[in-house]
């Protein structure tokens, strides 16, 4: 436990001293996000975040005992991630070449050590649902899935940084309960250098507005992180059955994106097509502030994740882990829903439109 807190300190002052030195070079470069009709933080921000957690990440897994360390092609395919996603923060690279880069870096992250996941669980209470010669296109569409779910989530200070660190705290309290050291220093290594950046990055009484970005570095890494631990935390369940329980810890990054894509489409628009519907917006959308709006969304990330670690600890069945998604998924739905048509419904009724000028986070997708 003592290496675990030394590894872990040392993180989070990497990442704090990493954005330090990072942020005055960013305007240098280029690496800045600048405001427009989309973005109200009113001012240049650096989009070093990203860049910051992985070189702390990278540096503290070195440090640590090579049984610790985190495998070598998870941080090929990471490093491959941040360096696109930093490359895309300042040339803004099409939407192709991304998701092209996006599955080639899965595919070096699981690969290798067969990280895929082989089985949904038994969800029809008649054994596991193995997946066979699927098992590989689809462990690749997860977690390239989860890699635009967390930069699409990137809109607002402090709410895609808290979702993973949620998802990080939840995975190594259920590794912990195995043999798995390695994996559990990973985690603690990973949440820890999201918390570090988040400091720079979430609202605090000492800082009223994000001092930083993540930038797609930073999102499209802590995606990558979130789906591989979550695959390799499954794959040590006895029989992977813990798989649906698994994905609560990420249910509401995933529910707000596949919503976002369902609505753009029916829309007629590209569901990679930028707008103001995101949880977070309709939050803003009802009178919280950017901070209460983001901290909404953070507990709401936590809450899921406890009962996803509840379900895991308890054994609970996969049928019930499973079908119990439709219930925050009909929530969401029914908010959603209810935020549209009071919307629409405003200027019949003559009531004042809703302010949704309020700052937020650089990036909105």
């Amino acid at each position: 436990m003592q290496s675990h807190l030394t590894h872990i300190l040392n993180a989070f002052l990497l990442t704090v001293v990493a954005i330090l030195m990072l942020e005055r070079a960013a305007f240098r470069v280029g690496l800045v996000d600048r405001p427009s009709a989309r973005k109200n933080h009113g001012r240049h921000v650096p989009l070093v975040g990203g860049l910051a957690m992985f070189a702390s990440f990278l540096v503290a897994s070195l440090l640590a005992d090579e049984s610790l360390r985190a495998p070598w092609n998870f941080l090929l395919g990471t490093g491959a991630l941040v360096l696109l996603g930093a490359l895309d923060d300042v040339l803004d690279i099409p939407a192709a070449i991304k998701l092209i880069v996006q599955i080639i870096a899965a595919a070096i992250i699981v690969i290798p050590g067969w990280s895929i996941v082989g089985s949904l669980g038994n969800l029809l209470g008649e054994g596991n649902l193995e997946l066979g010669v699927l098992a590989l296109p689809f462990t690749l569409l997860f977690m390239v899935g989860l890699i635009n779910s967390f930069n699409m989530l990137d809109g607002l200070d402090g709410v895609a940084g808290g979702a993973a660190a949620c998802a990080f705290f939840w995975l190594a309290v259920i590794a912990s309960t195995g043999s798995r050291d390695g994996t559990v220093n990973s985690l603690l290594l990973l949440l820890s250098a999201t918390l570090g950046f988040l400091t720079f990055n979430m609202r605090h009484p000492w800082s009223r507005q994000a001092r930083v970005f993540m930038g797609d570095a930073g999102s499209m890494l802590l995606g990558a992180a979130v789906a591989f631990f979550a695959i390799s935390t499954a794959r040590q369940l006895p029989g992977e059955a813990g798989f649906p329980a698994l994905l609560w810890l990420f249910a509401v990054p995933v529910l707000d994106t596949l919503s976002l894509i369902v609505r753009r489409l029916w829309a007629g628009r590209s569901p990679f097509s930028a707008d103001r519907q995101h949880l977070h917006h309709l939050f803003l959308e009802y009178g919280a502030t950017p901070g209460q709006a983001s901290a909404i969304v953070v507990i709401l990330c936590a809450l899921h994740g406890a009962v996803g670690t509840a379900g895991v600890l308890l054994g609970v069945s996969d049928q019930v882990m499973a079908w119990g998604l439709l219930l925050p998924a009909a929530l969401h739905t029914l908010f959603v829903f209810r935020r549209s048509t009071a919307r629409i419904a405003a200027p019949l009724l003559r009531v004042p439109s809703l302010d949704t000028s309020a700052p937020s986070n650089g990036r909105q997708t």
